[in-house]
C-alpha cells in the first residue's frame, strides 16, 4: 500500500468517525430548550459541513502526486 493509500484510508476512517459521532449528539437534542435547540443544530449543521468540506478536500487530492501526500503527513 502507498503512502498516498494509507492516509487517504487514515482520513476516510476519521471522517467516519466523526460522522458516527455527530449522530449521536443528533439525538439527545430533544430534551433541550427551543433556544438550546436551535444553538445545537446550528453547531453540529456546521461540523457537518466541515465534514463535507474535508471530503471534497481529500476527493480533490485524490489525484494529487506523492509530494503533495508527503506534506500531508506532515499536516495530519
Amino acid at each position: 500500500m502507498s503512502t498516498k493509500d494509507a492516509y487517504k484510508q487514515k482520513i476516510e476512517a476519521e471522517l467516519e468517525r466523526v460522522q458516527a459521532k455527530l449522530a449521536e449528539f443528533e439525538a439527545p437534542k430533544k430534551s433541550l430548550t427551543a433556544d438550546a435547540r436551535i444553538k445545537y443544530a446550528k453547531q453540529i449543521n456546521n461540523l457537518k459541513q466541515k465534514v463535507n468540506a474535508t471530503r471534497t478536500q481529500l476527493t480533490e487530492r485524490g489525484e494529487a502526486n506523492k509530494d503533495v501526500w508527503d506534506l500531508l503527513r506532515y499536516c495530519y
